[in-house]
């Protein structure tokens, strides 16, 4: 388990390190940088949660804004990834720890190679992974809100201290 969870921080990084920035024509970039204007095509939502459709803008997206990942693996086909959108992600706590991370949906079927490439072998799956593409973790089957709330919570925490150096209580 801990060799995947490696395997897949190494390819979340080599990712994140390959994208390139996108010019965004609604607002100057901060220190330089162009960032990406989402249009209504680029966002679904699911419960309270919007997510940014698919890895690639979902990760340039995150690297911009310097947040961390909730990454969403589902399919059309999952009945419970279909539960847990109508139950987990529509829970008022979870809502609000989710608005913290970018949220990024990866349909199994029109990413297959995402999927493959970091080992999701069950649906649902989320992966919370930092901007600097490091994993903060990982949950895989439908979750209770309170489960997903306490990961959540936990991955802020291990991100602040990872990446920012804080210690927290």
């Amino acid at each position: 388990m801990l060799k995947r969870v490696g395997a897949a921080a190494v390819l979340i990084g080599v990712s994140l390190a390959c994208l390139g920035g996108c010019e965004d024509v609604s607002q100057p970039a901060a220190a330089g940088m162009l960032r990406t204007k989402l249009d209504a095509t680029m966002v679904a939502e699911r419960g309270s949660i919007k997510f940014v459709k698919g890895w690639e803008l979902g990760r340039r997206v995150a690297a911009e804004r310097g947040q961390p990942c909730l990454v969403f693996f589902t399919a059309s086909w999952c009945t419970y990834c279909k539960r847990m959108e109508a139950t987990t992600f529509s829970d008022a706590t979870v809502a609000q720890l989710a608005s913290q991370f970018v949220c990024v949906m990866v349909d199994a079927d029109e990413e297959p190679q995402v999927c493959r490439q970091l080992q999701v072998k069950g649906y649902p799956t989320v992966e919370l992974i930092s901007p600097a593409g490091m994993s903060l973790g990982r949950l895989t089957g439908w979750q209770a809100a309170p489960v997903m709330a306490q990961s959540l919570r936990a991955a802020l925490e291990r991100y602040a201290v990872l990446e920012r150096g804080v210690v927290t209580r």
